[in-house]
């Protein structure tokens, strides 16, 4: 049968050479992929060098949706897996907590305060709307009026109630909505709602509605009679040991803590909508005529591409001797996180393409992309 014998040969050729011709396209997508890899870290390394030679004291971690593509120590840091404090970071975590009860009609950003806390101490402050106390418009009393108010030997405690009603009902600094002015209050009176609203501790409704939902295992809120950790990271102020701060008196506005991995996974839970709708999340990021927005900055970045710039969403926190920067690009699923242990290092110029974070930032974005 030479005509059947053909027919196998031909079939038998066929197969190999599709066999082949796609296992060479494997192998060809296979090697592309690890070569844009390659390309990607050889870029953020080349920017993490530059920011050592700097003499960056600290610790930097930049990802691409679940994957790490950086994660560095500089100087003195040490292991990155130590727990430090979130700062203000805490600030966008509260405003999500009220985004997510806008979201289910329990509050409403543009009704008075009075609407939800009816006997508030301050009358004036009754009319403060939330969305005023989320974007620093509030006119409140300022706690950093009071220079010692956060340190350890002023043994103010942690009662977020007591901050709200007495320091934070205390005379207001200007009329609701007419002055910007960054202002812890405004976050412990959100917080002290919140808890009212719930009855429930507000390191409560971080654990069950922040911290569990993202797979944040290290994270917590500071507590009065809380010993600081001895591998709790710690930085300088003024070229000098940064001083004793009771991290418990920042209650909503920066009291929590964790690891750069929960903080990563904080941010991934943002992206992924485990929070909020796309449309709740698009209100609380919407920039003002100064960029400021609910809980976080937002503005376009043009460090890598000057005509097409990246919309970030950024959220700085500051206590003492630490300083943290947390930039996420919504889009494509990109983030960096900076934490310092230099306190006077300012890390506020990433939107004009400066700044510590601006070169990493822009190596991150045209490395990133899907």
């Amino acid at each position: 049968m030479p005509g059947f014998r053909r027919f196998t040969l031909s079939l038998t050729r066929s197969l190999t050479f599709s066999l082949t011709r796609n296992l060479i396209r494997t192998l060809s997508m296979s090697l592309l992929l690890a070569s844009q890899h390659a390309s990607a870290v050889s870029l953020l390394e080349q920017a993490a060098a530059k920011l050592e030679a700097s003499g960056f004291q600290g610790a930097a971690i930049a990802a691409k949706g679940d994957k790490v593509l950086l994660e560095k120590s500089f100087g003195q840091f040490g292991d990155t897996k130590r727990s430090f404090r979130f700062a203000s970071i805490t600030k966008q975590m509260t405003a999500i907590l009220i985004m997510q009860d806008v979201e289910a009609g329990r509050l409403q950003l543009d009704q008075p305060l009075g609407a939800y806390w009816p006997d508030y101490p301050n009358q004036q402050a009754r009319n403060i709307t939330l969305r005023q106390l989320l974007t620093h418009y509030s006119g409140l009393y300022n706690e950093n009026a009071i220079p010692d108010f956060h340190m350890l030997h002023a043994n103010r405690g942690d009662n977020m109630q007591t901050f709200a009603t007495e320091i934070c009902a205390g005379k207001m600094n200007s009329a609701p909505g007419s002055t910007f002015d960054y202002n812890n209050c405004d976050y412990m009176v959100l917080g002290a709602l919140l808890e009212k609203l719930h009855q429930q501790p507000f390191a409560q409704l971080l654990r069950e509605r922040i911290f569990k939902p993202a797979g944040m295992t290290a994270s917590g809120l500071y507590h009065a009679g809380m010993q600081d950790h001895p591998q709790h990271v710690h930085g300088t102020l003024g070229g000098k040991p940064e001083p004793e701060v009771n991290y418990a008196s920042y209650g909503a506005a920066g009291s929590s803590y964790g690891t750069a991995k929960d903080l990563l996974a904080f941010d991934r839970a943002f992206i992924k909508g485990t929070y909020l709708s796309e449309k709740t999340r698009a209100e609380m990021v919407r920039p003002n005529n100064v960029g400021g927005a609910i809980g976080v900055w937002a503005y376009p970045f043009k460090g890598a591409n000057e005509q097409q710039p990246t919309m970030i969403v950024e959220r700085q926190g500051w206590i003492a001797g630490v300083r943290i920067l947390n930039l996420i690009d919504l889009q494509s699923e990109n983030v960096l996180i900076l934490i310092s242990t230099n306190g006077d290092l300012d890390l506020s110029q990433t939107w004009a393409s400066k700044g510590p974070a601006a070169e990493l930032l822009k190596a991150l974005l045209l490395t990133g992309k899907k």
